[in-house]
């Protein structure tokens, strides 16, 4: 009967808390730094946690160790009040080390329960998969054509142009794009990247100066945009951005290859049918309007009629755009209907998330915490005492 108790022992349990802490990060952050003496940790792929604000939780710690101290020091302090003989007849016996044992079965459930949500990662695994590619080349008309502000008073066709190709990147999704800039001649500004702020930092920087030879030269974008190409087997799309105005020789031979192969052609026009006047600065309209060899002020209207011609004949679709802010939807929709080539042969290295431990672990000390009862009170004081 000696060995029967109705008060908690406060000091051991205080004692068990403050040792179990620590045992309890000791073998946390020891598990951690056998993982990096073993080599599978590195300072590439070391511990990270990809919700480190959950770690907060974690605090939550110090008001569960609060009121299981407060119920001991409850129960202690009613019981000192009662008579002995009361005491043997009302109340049950208590175990101090069964008690403290419940609480870690409790307060460790919630620590790992934190540390899953944390979601912590370390160490990588080999993936492989299956990815869809798509390389665009974007062909802009800078023209002195382009310059001309029919659809708006305050912006020109090329700045709708480059506003429209923004939006355009701005919807892009793992999709490689070029840019080829166009007039009399053709030039390559910007080879085929997945870089889109590369790409947007370029667009913004288009002027119709960059080519002095001025003209309109289909032909001649869309051989060089067609040249741009990897020789990846991979879906390949033009999208060609004009006014429709063209000064040189019919587009048909190139429109014919294009249309024989994979390559995906799509027409983008930017003006209106009423047209404008072409100014002869593009940012000082009040120098004045382009004339012809009779002193006529040039009209410079979109040519729907040869955009949708160059779309048939290149097997591909025309849209056309009389908007300051172009609707893409049609064009985006082309995008990705293209059919992609996928690629089976990828491999490559990605984080790995070790959450599951954690998780598993928590739950296995949620369910001895809620079966642990009354039945194995003093049991472990007993098997501490035969020790």
């Amino acid at each position: 009967m000696s060995n029967i108790r109705y008060t908690y022992r406060i000091k051991s349990i205080l004692s068990w808390i403050i040792l179990w802490e620590i045992v309890f990060w000791g073998i946390y952050f020891g598990v951690v730094s056998l993982f990096a003496s073993s080599g599978k940790l590195s300072e590439d792929n070391g511990l990270i946690y990809k919700s480190p604000e959950s770690l907060y939780l974690l605090i939550g710690i110090i008001p569960i160790i609060g009121t299981y101290i407060y119920r001991i020091f409850k129960h202690n302090n009613t019981v000192k009040h009662i008579h002995i003989r009361v005491m043997k007849s009302v109340l049950q016996p208590v175990s101090s080390f069964s008690s403290f044992i419940r609480y870690i079965f409790f307060r460790n459930a919630f620590a790992l329960l934190i540390i899953a949500v944390s979601l912590p990662i370390f160490g990588t695994k080999k993936v492989s998969g299956t990815s869809e590619t798509l390389e665009l080349v974007v062909a802009l008309d800078i023209s002195n054509s382009m310059n001309t502000h029919d659809i708006s008073k305050k912006i020109s066709r090329l700045e709708i142009a480059k506003r429209a190709l923004v939006q355009l990147v701005n919807n892009l999704h793992g999709e490689k794009i070029g840019l080829c800039l166009f007039a009399h001649n053709a030039f390559v500004q910007l080879p085929i990247t997945r870089d889109y702020s590369a790409a947007k930092l370029f667009i913004k920087e288009i002027e119709s100066g960059m080519i002095s030879h001025q003209g309109t030269n289909i032909d001649q974008a869309l051989i060089v945009s067609n040249s741009m190409f990897s020789k990846e087997k991979t879906t390949k799309g033009i999208i060609l951005v004009t006014d429709g105005e063209n000064h040189e020789e019919s587009p048909d031979q190139i429109l014919s290859e294009i249309k024989n192969s994979t390559i995906q052609l799509s027409v983008l026009g930017i003006g209106t049918v009423h047209g404008g006047l072409i100014p002869k600065h593009p940012y000082r309209p009040e120098l004045g309007y382009k004339t012809d060899a009779t002193g006529k002020s040039v009209l410079s209207k979109l040519n729907k009629p040869f955009l949708q011609g160059i779309a048939k004949k290149g097997g591909g679709k025309a849209s056309v755009s009389s908007s300051e802010f172009p609707n893409l939807s049609a064009l985006l929709t082309q995008i990705n209907q293209m059919k992609r080539t996928k690629i089976d042969t990828l491999e490559f290295e990605t984080k790995q998330e070790r959450y599951q431990f954690p998780l598993l672990l928590s739950l296995v000390f949620w369910i001895a915490y809620i079966t642990w009862s009354k039945r194995y009170l003093g049991l472990l004081d007993n098997l501490v005492k035969k020790k």
